[in-house]
């Protein structure tokens, strides 16, 4: 039997204390445990209750870290899934961090598109992640995200994602020509990107909000 493929979006609580986990494929759940030793433990049969039929269940780990407001009136968050690209995602993770430090770009950051709740969430990628494998991690219903991706000389590339919501300035996915198995080195290479100053580290470049319906 093939796994069913559950993204699952774990983040801490207030203060870092506990663990909940949601997740787009399994509406409702809403799941904590004390620790990852106890929620990876008790999963499986969460998930076998929720869906009320046996896995087995392909579980991919997202782990979201909270930053506050930091300045505006939206939250900003990162995510960074636990796969076999996690180190190209913490580079990512690293260099959002940098741009954090550098008021012009933390504004940028800051005042990207937020989802319905009011957190700006940053989805740390790498160019083979697909439009597919995004937006499998959101919220059918309506949701926004904004992927990160690094390039070469420190550049942060981020490319908002709007999934049935409306976003002022969107950019149609069809319009594009893209497919849910475009990657998103496909759409970098669309992007003219302007690297003139060598001293300001890193540069962050800013893409119209595509959206998917």
């Amino acid at each position: 039997m093939t796994a069913e493929t559950i993204h699952l979006i774990i983040r801490a609580g207030e203060n870092d204390l506990d663990l909940y986990a949601t997740s787009p494929q399994a509406p409702g759940l809403i799941y904590g445990r004390k620790t990852y030793k106890e929620l990876r433990a008790d999963l499986e049969s969460v998930l076998s209750f929720h869906f009320e039929r046996p896995g087995p269940f392909d579980v991919i780990e997202h782990n979201e870290r909270h930053y506050g407001q930091l300045g505006s009136e939206n939250e900003l968050v990162t995510r960074l899934a636990v796969d076999e690209h996690r180190d190209e995602r913490q580079e990512v993770y690293t260099r959002i961090g940098r741009a954090l430090g550098i008021p012009s770009q933390a504004k940028s950051l800051t005042t990207a598109p937020a989802n319905a709740v009011g957190e700006t969430v940053f989805l740390c990628a790498v160019f083979t992640d697909t439009i597919e494998w995004v937006l499998s991690q959101l919220d059918p219903d309506g949701d926004v995200i904004n992927v990160a991706v690094a390039t070469a000389d420190e550049l942060l590339v981020t490319i908002p994602f709007a999934y049935a919501a409306e976003v002022e300035g969107t950019v149609s996915m069809d319009k594009k020509e893209y497919t849910m198995n475009t990657t998103m080195a496909e759409i970098v290479r669309d992007i003219e990107i302007e690297h003139s100053s060598a001293d300001l580290r890193p540069v962050l470049v800013e893409t119209k909000v595509l959206a998917v319906h």
